[in-house]
Formats: structure tokens, sequence, C-alpha cells
């Protein structure tokens, strides 16, 4: 009988055939007990998949590793999900085609997860720049960097590195899948393990995180080309869509709609309503009756004010 890995190790990756050797190396070079290795391409149109291939060819360590291309792509969160459904851990460490590891890393967050029995473990980065440079830590800002409440997370917008995350899947079973778009899964996965107080922090650069390439700067790329109310409305959208996910997820967990979470997550969720609504008119803004009073006025307000200032 085959002994399930202490951890699914899986890289996502899309057409990143310059960086895509040294992440893939990454994984290989893991000094660790045995775990599982998943790197799963989206139908990249470039030569990422055949580098995978190379490498994983040529691998003979201790790691079991599966090399694998989907057959169309399915943008990242459908990928995360398929990915999921690979593992044969329960315990799954991610990273990205343009990231590297630090060669403890998988063995750093197995024991961590042995030692706490955290559903999202999470960590430092040391960070670059596209060229090589060192990078700004603007992940540092992030809430879970820091002192917060769950009122605090419940509309934030930015929680940890994504990077550096690993997490059970007990966090997908109980509450499901992600959005199929706008909505970044750490956005979604965050809120879920605090909500289970199944959050742990490991104070080390386990990851060589690059800013500013890899899928966010493509789809930075793709936004760049749509109008100021374009992009405005695509990021209201996109916020919307975490807030209705984080609300169901409240309720899953078992929190009543009196609670001072679901409350918050409810009247930030108007207000976004409000703002999208302003661009349909003043009048759609007036006539809804999905918010009260006091988001309609702020969300007249401050997208009128917007407006104004990038004519």
């Amino acid at each position: 009988m085959t002994q399930t890995p202490a951890a699914s190790f899986i890289l996502l990756s899309y057409c990143q055939e310059d960086t895509i050797a040294e992440a893939v190396q990454s994984l290989l070079d893991q000094n660790c007990e045995p775990i599982e290795i998943i790197i799963s391409d989206d139908a990249s149109a470039d030569g990422t998949f055949e580098k995978i291939k190379q490498l994983a060819g040529t691998y003979s360590g201790p790691h079991r590793v599966v090399a694998r291309r989907n057959e169309t792509n399915m943008g990242v969160n459908r990928h995360i999900e398929h990915a999921i459904s690979l593992a044969t851990s329960d315990l799954m460490i991610w990273t990205a085609g343009d990231d590297r590891n630090a060669p403890n890393r998988a063995q750093r967050v197995i024991d961590s997860h042995r030692e706490t029995g955290a559903k999202l473990l999470y960590s430092d980065a040391e960070t670059v720049g596209p060229d090589g440079e060192p990078g700004e830590n603007a992940y540092r800002r992030a809430l879970f960097y820091k002192d917060f409440s769950t009122e605090d997370a419940a509309t934030a917008f930015s929680l940890y590195l994504g990077a550096t995350a690993a997490w059970h899947k007990d966090l997908y079973r109980k509450y499901g899948g992600f959005p199929k778009d706008r909505a970044y899964e750490d956005l979604i996965l965050g809120f879920r393990a605090l909500l289970e107080d199944g959050l742990h922090y490991i104070p080390e650069n386990l990851v060589i995180y690059k800013e500013d390439v890899g899928i966010s700067a493509q789809l930075t790329k793709k936004i760049s080309t749509l109008t100021n109310q374009e992009r405005r409305a695509r990021m209201l959208k996109g916020h919307l869509a975490v807030l209705e996910q984080r609300l169901a997820d409240a309720r899953t967990f078992g929190l009543a709609d009196s609670s001072p979470v679901v409350r918050k997550i409810k009247q930030a969720a108007g207000k976004i309503h409000a703002r999208l609504d302003f661009y349909n008119g003043i009048g759609a803004v007036l006539a809804s009756r999905h918010y009260g009073w006091g988001a309609k006025l702020q969300g007249i307000a401050s997208e009128g004010m917007r407006r104004l200032r990038n004519r």
C-alpha cells in the first residue's frame, strides 16, 4: 500500500518559459522527507511545458513527480481547483512558475503544520524586481503581517502574500470552490482560515518572489488597455466577488446575520453595489432597494469625485 505523502507541492504555470526552469528546480531540490510534486501547466502557448517535461523527466530523487498540462486554458481559479483534485495529500504547498522556493520550505511547512494543526500557513519572502534588483517588500503591508481582528479581515483586500501559502483541503471541502473570475484565492482562503482559527505565520524567507511579473503582471498589462471607468468597474466587481464569497463562507461557518463580521461585510458590499450602480446613472443608485441611504450617498459622492478627477 502506497503511503500518503506528507505534502503535495504544487506548481501552477502559464507562459513562463523564461523563469520556469529555476522554479521547477527549486521544487526538485527540496531537502525534506519524500513528498509529492505536481507541476501543472495551464495550456501555455510558449515553451513552458517543454522545459517542465525535460526537467521532470530527468529527475531521480526521493520525491514523486507529476508533470502535466491542461488541454485548454482554465484560468487561475479553475486551475487551482483541478490541481486540488490531483493532490493525494491534504496539505498542499503552492508556488508559481516565476518564483523560487528555499530548499527547506516544504519541511518547514510540514513541521509547522504538525506542530500547530493550522489550516493555512504563510511566511515571509525575499522579493526581487523584474530585473533582479532587490524588491520593495510591499507585501509586508498586508493585514496578516500586523495586529488585526476578524472584523478587520472581513473587508480587507490584502491579507498575506499568496506566493508563500500552504493550506489544508478542509478549507475547500467545507466551504467549496472560488468565484470563477476576479477573486484571488488568497483573499478567500485567508478569511476561511481565520474563521477556523487556523492561521500560522512562519517568519522566515521561504520563497524568492518576483514582483511585477508573472500572471498578475500579464493581467495588469491587459487592464492597462481599458478606460479609467472600465478599470474602476473591474476592480469594484472583483472586490464585490470577494465580499459575496466571504459572506457565504461566514454563514457556512455558522455566523448569524446579526454578528459584527457579517454586518460589516454586508455594509461594505452595499457600498460597492452603489458605486457600481453610479455608472448606470445616479437614478440607478437612488432607485435601488439593495442598500441604504448611507451607501447611496457615499457611492454618488465617491464615484462622482473620482469621475471629475479623471476627466
